[in-house]
């Protein structure tokens, strides 16, 4: 039980202390671009009841999330784990699995933050050179 202990722990920690970064970045490249906040403005249009920052809102929690159970894994681990019985196994057990679950879907919606990033990037990279490519196409040497 020391290794769920320390994954537990350093997995919190490093959320902990990486959070408002991340948050903060998120803010910067996806939800205050231009682009975002278009399909935002579409879908207030079409009578959808949606902010502009709810889905980072609804992120930074599910980080919260994340970091709490990972934190409630651990102290379980060195409360619950000096009992050896099944109950304290199940119940460091599950305290991991649900901190784990979290952590799993923290990472996947920050790759699919961060591939929305990435697009909107592309894309104002795109219209920011259309003449330069418009112009290599017509006369590539």
């Amino acid at each position: 039980m020391p290794a769920l202990f320390a994954t537990g722990f350093t997995i919190g920690s490093f959320l902990f202390s990486m959070k408002s970064v991340i948050i903060r970045t998120l803010k910067e490249d996806v939800y205050d671009h231009e682009i975002y906040q278009n399909k935002v403005c579409q879908k207030i249009a079409a009578n959808e009841n949606i902010g502009f920052y709810d889905n980072l809102s609804n992120f930074s929690n599910l980080l919260m999330k994340a970091i709490s159970w990972s934190f409630i894994s651990a102290i379980s681990q060195i409360s619950f784990g000096f009992f050896e019985s099944w109950w304290a196994s199940i119940i460091c057990l599950l305290a991991a699995i649900i901190s784990w679950c979290y952590l799993g879907k923290a990472i996947y919606e920050v790759h699919a933050n961060w591939q929305d990033a990435l697009d909107y990037a592309d894309k104002t990279a795109r219209s920011k050179h259309k003449e330069v490519i418009e112009k290599q196409k017509q006369n590539p040497f």
